[in-house]
């Protein structure tokens, strides 16, 4: 009897042993194979945007939470209740999204929401959570967008800002040009338009500007960061500069002389064969020059130039018949914009007839240059 109990004793153990084995060997079998032993429970939806409980939210804030899982199983919705009643109302259902969009909100107001996820057949329903919308807010701080940060003086020059409201009003725009003076209040502008203006200033220096906007309730937002744009001259003539004589004659490009009479009347005489060169200087700020000579006696004959090629100064060329002529140079910087205009209202051009000279070649020749 008793070697039949050992016996017994011997065998129950091995068939646990072998059942634990057994047991191991199937868990590890599931496991590879992706096997649950036991199907997940949804989540709660949690971490709810806007925060549970914020004030001051933007009336266009869109609604977001998480949940724990995938998502992406082709088999999870959420159902979504908002509204200002405690509880609130079903506003959307079986969306697979996990953010949802009230559209424009009313200002000032308590907004209650709740979201009830769906997974398989199962559902949780998380809590009701709540935030208030702002009062109406003043504009958010103003952004300068464009505008020259070099121009000479006496140029009007253009700016552009923009700042949004909160609750989408219409806004208008101040500008402190830092010259002592100030717009007044320009606009209104719809919501996101880029607002405009124009401002020249006189005087040599470096002036620090600002921009800032109300709404339509008169709330006044913040000032801008300063934006600085230095005032000088960009571009200056190197040549016909009153009171001098320039040659332009078969090569010879140089001015000769300084006649009184003529700087008193504003001029330069230019004795060339049939053409010149106007020069100028420009700052590292212009990009682009552009030249123009009109005939004061006949409006309608006007000559143009331009040169890119600023790196070492600007120069236009002109062929033109003798007359009374206004010579401007207008200097672009690299967004297209004119920042400086130079103009010399007055310049004689005069084609020289060289008689000696015809009449020393016409003796040599038989008179072949009787067309000079």
């Amino acid at each position: 009897m008793k070697e039949e109990k050992k016996f017994r004793g011997r065998f129950m153990r091995k068939k646990l042993v072998s059942s634990f084995l057994c047991g191991v060997v199937l868990m590890t079998i599931f496991s590879s194979f992706g096997v649950n032993l036991a199907a997940a429970s949804p989540g709660e939806p949690k971490d709810p945007y806007p925060a549970d409980g914020s004030t001051g939210v933007t009336i266009f804030v869109d609604l977001h939470w998480t949940i724990e899982g995938s998502l992406n199983d082709g088999n999870s919705t959420f159902d979504i209740y908002f509204g200002t009643d405690n509880p609130p109302s079903l506003a959307n259902t079986n969306q697979p999204e996990n953010t949802y969009d009230p559209g424009i909100l009313t200002r000032d107001t308590t907004y209650f929401w709740q979201v009830i996820f769906t997974q398989g057949d199962e559902t949780v329903a998380g809590p009701i959570w709540r935030f208030t919308t702002a009062a109406d807010e003043p504009p958010f701080h103003t952004a300068i967008l464009s505008g020259p940060i070099a121009a000479g003086p006496g140029i009007s020059l253009n700016f552009s800002a923009v700042s949004p409201d909160p609750e989408g009003d219409p806004v208008s725009y101040q500008w402190d040009w830092g010259d002592g003076t100030t717009s007044a209040w320009l606009g209104p502008y719809e919501f996101g338009q880029h607002a405009e203006a124009a401002h020249q200033w006189e005087t040599n220096g470096t002036y620090v500007i600002k921009v800032r906007a109300k709404d339509t309730s008169n709330n006044i937002g913040p000032w801008s960061d300063p934006y600085t744009i230095t005032i000088a001259r960009q571009i200056e003539l190197m040549n016909l500069q009153p009171g001098y004589v320039y040659f332009n004659i078969f090569g010879y490009d140089q001015a000769y002389g300084y006649v009184y009479s003529l700087d008193l009347l504003g001029m330069a005489l230019i004795m060339s064969t049939g053409g010149f060169s106007v020069n100028a200087t420009v700052s590292d700020s212009v990009k682009r020059v552009t030249f123009e000579m009109v005939n004061l006696f006949f409006q309608s004959d006007r000559w143009s130039a331009s040169d890119d090629n600023t790196s070492d100064g600007v120069e236009g060329y002109f062929a033109l018949t003798p007359g009374l002529y206004r010579t401007t140079a207008s200097a672009y910087d690299a967004q297209g914009t004119l920042i400086d205009r130079y103009t010399r209202e007055y310049v004689l051009f005069y084609q020289i007839k060289f008689t000696v000279l015809k009449a020393l070649l016409n003796r040599m020749i038989g008179g072949r240059f009787k067309g000079m």
